[in-house]
């Protein structure tokens, strides 16, 4: 083997590298472009707190739930008598799933709103195994909350908490047996947003800039045992005019779009132009992954 080849696996395998490779990614995308501090994350997730208690608490998260459980079970995790540790609980989804199954559940959540549905949902089905800790995962004492190293699962959905080597490492410091992460996985794609993001700035809508393969490469490199998978989603939203210019508004929002209002009557009208006997379609793509680290 020539130096040269020698040279390029000590780089692929030093976590040096990846972390590099990870935050740059980051710093690149358009969702960085305006820096957002973690009160306005929050305050972010408070307002869309409705649409996402409907979406994870429907048949579509119920199944992702499904989904997640099952992958879990056939890598091993037994859930009897497991204290499980949720980054990012949002409405309490997951967190209510794993009450069911497992000793307790500490959830840790941000959005006020957020943390008040899950309480509700607690206090109406009576469960008496969940603890709520309202702070953003960047920002809370695992000291002051008896966290560390107290969990045989932590379970990061979605979180966006997780974007760091300091916060996987608080993660895993919290972690006994397994840590499971979960995000996209490069491709997240509408084709009727593509089609206006063009029409209204002129250019290709920029990729989303979550992947999880930046953590994968990270933590191989760093010497972890894992499980990994990725798979492809794709549904067909069909909607009235009105609901279709709300939806792509809130898309908009996501992809950093700070007042998506400015493009009202454009928006109207492009949706207009393309709704057939009044309704709306779009083709949603999405790619995601998740990953068991096992310790």
């Amino acid at each position: 083997m020539g130096n040269e080849q020698i040279q390029i696996n000590h780089q692929i395998n030093s976590p040096e590298l990846w972390e590099e490779i990870w935050n740059r990614a980051r710093e690149e995308s358009l969702l960085r472009r305006k820096r957002k501090s973690l009160k306005d994350t929050v305050n972010h997730w408070n307002k869309r707190a409705k649409k996402f208690e409907k979406n994870v608490t429907g048949e579509k998260g119920r199944r992702r739930i499904g989904r997640v459980f099952n992958w879990l079970e056939n890598q091993g995790v037994n859930f009897d008598n497991m204290r499980v540790l949720d980054i990012g609980a949002g409405p309490g989804a997951f967190a209510q799933a794993f009450a069911g199954r497992v000793k307790d559940v500490v959830a840790l959540e941000p959005a006020e709103a957020m943390v008040t549905f899950l309480k509700e949902q607690i206090e109406i089905n009576k469960i008496n195994n969940i603890r709520v800790i309202q702070d953003t995962w960047e920002e809370v004492n695992l000291e002051e909350h008896n966290l560390e190293q107290q969990f045989d699962l932590v379970f990061a959905s979605m979180s966006p908490g997780i974007n760091n080597r300091d916060t996987i490492d608080k993660a895993l410091r919290c972690a006994k047996k397994y840590c499971f992460i979960s995000s996209h996985a490069g491709k997240r794609q509408n084709d009727a947003l593509s089609e206006l993001w063009q029409t209204l700035y002129g250019e290709t809508i920029p990729s989303w800039p979550g992947n999880i393969v930046y953590i994968f490469n990270f933590l191989y490199a760093r010497g972890f045992q894992m499980s990994f998978e990725v798979w492809e989603e794709k549904r067909m939203q069909e909607n009235t005019p009105e609901e279709a210019v709300s939806s792509l508004k809130e898309e908009l929002l996501l992809y950093g779009v700070e007042d998506p209002f400015k493009e009202d009557e454009r928006i109207i009208e492009f949706v207009n132009n393309k709704a057939v006997n009044g309704i709306f379609r779009q083709e949603h793509t999405v790619r995601q992954g998740q990953l068991l680290i096992k310790l």
